[in-house]
């Protein structure tokens, strides 16, 4: 597979994780009111903790996807030319 496709697909998948990890949130929040709040108080931690890897994992994925597209921008230098 190509680098750009494989990337639009790490994107995607974490764009759906953090919609499910979202979601998660949503029905803790809606379910917690007969749930041990000491249970409750560690399901949203451990939710949170989720939800900040997501992010960081996109940020890199972000920043990776920018520092290929300027390589592809830059004209090849004459020691990157093969000469055949």
């Amino acid at each position: 597979m190509s680098w750009p496709l494989e990337l639009m697909i790490g994107v995607s998948l974490i764009v759906v994780v953090s919609g499910i990890v979202n979601y998660a949130h949503l029905r803790l929040k809606r379910a917690s009111k007969g749930v041990n709040p000491d249970r409750a108080r560690r399901m949203e931690a451990r939710l949170d903790t989720l939800e900040q890897r997501l992010t960081d994992i996109q940020d890199i994925l972000i920043a990776i996807d920018e520092k290929l597209n300027r390589t592809d921008r830059q004209p090849p230098s004459p020691t990157q030319t093969h000469k055949g």
